[in-house]
């Protein structure tokens, strides 16, 4: 089966959300008791995710 077109991208465009994902936890875990700290790392995930969800793949190709 042939590769989809631009899948290289798109794959390397997700594994960059996942990582930002998971440096923003990575950065509230060990302050969860610091409400700003974390409070930003969820509005960092939640804008990660909402783009991921938009799905405008066009707009990752840029």
């Amino acid at each position: 089966m042939a590769q989809a077109p631009h899948s290289a991208e798109i794959d390397e465009h997700l594994k960059a959300c996942i990582a930002a994902v998971h440096g923003a936890v990575n950065r509230a875990v060990p302050n969860i008791k610091d409400e700003k700290i974390v409070d930003q790392a969820l509005q960092d995930c939640r804008e990660v995710l909402d783009m991921v969800m938009e799905g405008k793949v066009s707009e990752w190709l840029e």
